[in-house]
């Protein structure tokens, strides 16, 4: 397929700096557009990892929702066990909607995890998920400083 996504973000991006940034000169606008078009980039060359980390993502939270388990009341423990489906590798929306759903339970078993951090291993499973997803996350931006006009 011709253009691909990766053609398609770059010629966003080129479009927004080549033609759009000449064109704003008040200081707030160019702010916003130097971080769209920054966002475009890292979008331009991440894209693809986006399923992986995904399906990463959603198999570590498990591990710490699992982990949980004893902690949790039933109601919450079985909206855990509900989640246990695979989702096709291929369907992104079905991963980007199961991996909001995985972290909503994790949410969900903060407070439990939190009140009894030793019992289960779960609270430092979760610490190292929220590092690691840290690590991992694909859009990791550096802060771009303000467009400057001469």
């Amino acid at each position: 397929m011709r253009p691909t996504v990766t053609e398609q973000l770059d010629g966003l991006r080129r479009i927004l700096a080549e033609t759009i940034v000449p064109e704003v000169t008040s200081p707030y606008p160019a702010e916003i557009l130097g971080g769209v078009i920054g966002a475009l980039d890292a979008l331009q060359a991440n894209w693809h990892r986006i399923p992986a980390f995904l399906r990463w993502d959603i198999e570590a939270t498990a591990g710490v929702l699992e982990a949980a388990q004893p902690l949790l009341d039933a109601d919450l423990a079985a909206k855990v066990a509900a989640m246990k489906a695979d989702d096709d590798p291929t369907d992104l929306a079905a991963l980007e909607t199961r991996q909001m759903r995985m972290r909503e339970l994790l949410v969900e078993a903060m407070p439990a995890i939190l009140a009894d951090p030793d019992e289960t291993g779960a609270y430092p499973r979760m610490i190292a998920l929220f590092r690691e997803r840290t690590e991992r996350f694909p859009f990791s931006m550096a802060a771009r400083p303000p467009v400057k006009k001469a």
